[in-house]
């Protein structure tokens, strides 16, 4: 047989080959490629399903050896052939499976190249941990990103793009120089557009990330704002007077205290009770309010 005829006889196998979509051929499976076994039980799991671009073939004694359990009697040329439903991604599919992972659904992807093999029935995803970044990417830089098709469950078969992301961001900028530990006001940050690869940044995309929130650090004018850089403010400062409310089983008490230290929501800060002039600790509980549970009349008389 020449090599022509050969390939022409493995692809006329291959198209009367049963498409599988699950890790194994059932018996419905094997009802839907041969009549004879329809009152196989639908879930009788007969073997595990091909690899991607493989198939797995029953041969007579195969499908004898199954029909014996059931009182089933095959044909003496019966055969059933199984492999995956494959398709071949477009760069539409990419576009879109990368758009999703960004949750950047007008970022502009330019696919510039992609896998070409077929891959199994499935959903395609890029997923961030597949991209490949450098110290210097920016909107222009093609990027190499990793994905798969995620098939059968859990299962994944590798794909990957070259592409090149870009998308309108906005970006919080400092209007003035901010000084640390207090807090920005609406007049000190302006909002501002700019092209670039929409990554999850440690940039202050918008006002209200930033108004209210006190810098860690100075920050110069004309420099976009860090998150890292911002802390929320101090609900108690040093030397207030702080309403503490102090709980014992059933009793509670209030009294005012003040504030040795500053402290943000959820902090363990000292306070002084002035009428003893004893110190104890209680947490920041809202804007100069705290509270002490139990074990706390050493500390309060």
């Amino acid at each position: 047989m020449t090599p022509w005829l050969i390939f022409l006889t493995m692809m006329n196998q291959q198209t009367a080959c049963q498409k599988v979509q699950g890790e194994w051929i059932a018996g419905a499976d094997l009802a839907r490629a041969l009549p004879v076994f329809s009152d196989l039980p639908r879930d009788a799991a007969l073997s595990y399903a091909p690899a991607p671009g493989s198939t797995r073939v029953f041969q007579y004694s195969e499908l004898k050896r199954i029909g014996a359990k059931y009182n089933i009697t095959p044909p003496a040329d019966a055969r059933a052939c199984f492999q995956w439903s494959m398709w071949r991604i477009t760069a539409g599919a990419v576009r879109g499976a990368i758009r999703d992972s960004l949750h950047s659904p007008d970022a502009r992807v330019d696919v510039l190249d992609f896998s070409q093999a077929p891959v199994p029935d499935g959903k395609l995803e890029f997923p961030m941990s597949g991209l490949a970044l450098s110290s210097g990417l920016d909107s222009s830089t093609p990027v190499l990103w990793r994905g798969y098709v995620l098939y059968a469950g859990h299962r994944r078969f590798a794909v990957w793009s070259k592409v090149r992301v870009t998308a309108t961001m906005t970006r919080v900028v400092a209007v003035e120089f901010l000084p640390p530990a207090k807090p920005v006001s609406e007049k000190q940050v302006r909002l501002e557009t700019y092209d670039d690869f929409p990554l999850p940044s440690t940039v202050a995309r918008n006002l209200e990330e930033v108004i209210g929130r006190v810098p860690r650090r100075p920050i110069r004018a004309n420099l976009p704002i860090l998150r890292a850089d911002l802390a929320e403010p101090f609900q108690i400062q040093r030397g207030e007077q702080v309403d503490v409310t102090v709980i014992s089983g059933a009793a509670q008490v209030q009294l005012e205290a003040v504030a040795e230290n500053s402290g943000r929501q959820g902090d363990m800060i000292t306070l002084t009770n002035p009428r003893s002039g004893r110190h104890f600790r209680a947490r920041v509980e809202g804007k100069d309010r705290a509270l002490l549970v139990a074990g706390f009349r050493a500390g309060l008389q």
